[in-house]
């Protein structure tokens, strides 16, 4: 998935209702979406070696494990700024951003789309399974070479996949949901 859709599942998930807690502020709501969105900061380092930056759901930074460990930095270094609400809350969306990662190979797998990967994007036990990233990393790399394609050949097939459509739904929905807020709250300020 692209980053708009990244940004709309992670305030889809800051809008989680918990209604004894209060509103979460503008600042808690901007640490979810970046939470939701950090570990696409890998997609800048292929192209510095030659390769199209799609291939970073094959590295250690696109993992569960990684995602554990970038939290709880992220805790360490803010836990005065935000409440474990707002944690728990940013730890869903760095799980929501490796869900929709693999979503376009679970679309393959189950038959509804052939546009989307072949193979899983996410490999959610690493490191426990190095040896399937090592090599998963090493197939795309290797398919690459025999097929070269640019970030604009990876996105032209993702236009055309089902995994676009979710993507479109889902930022819908979080437009709707965002206008609905904001309505609102213009409304109480009145």
């Amino acid at each position: 998935m692209l980053t708009p859709g990244h940004v709309a599942i992670s305030y889809l998930i800051s809008q989680f209702p918990i209604r004894s807690k209060g509103k979460l502020s503008s600042s808690d709501i901007l640490f979810i979406i970046f939470c939701g969105n950090v570990l696409d900061l890998d997609f800048l380092l292929p192209p510095l070696f030659g390769y199209p930056g799609g291939i970073h759901h094959h590295f250690p930074t696109h993992t569960p494990l990684f995602g554990i460990i970038l939290l709880i930095t992220l805790f360490l270094l803010t836990k005065n700024k935000f409440s474990s609400r707002v944690f728990f809350l940013a730890g869903l969306a760095i799980i929501g951003h490796l869900i929709l990662d693999d979503l376009g190979y679970w679309i393959v797998l189950v038959g509804v789309d052939k546009h989307t990967p072949t193979s899983p994007q996410i490999l959610w036990e690493w490191p426990f399974n190095f040896s399937n990233r090592k090599m998963s990393l090493l197939t795309a790399l290797e398919n690459f070479r025999q097929h070269p394609t640019t970030n604009i050949d990876i996105i032209s097939i993702y236009l055309n996949s089902k995994l676009f459509v979710v993507e479109i739904i889902t930022i819908l929905t979080a437009i709707i949901f965002f206008t609905k807020n904001h309505f609102r709250i213009k409304a109480s300020n009145s």
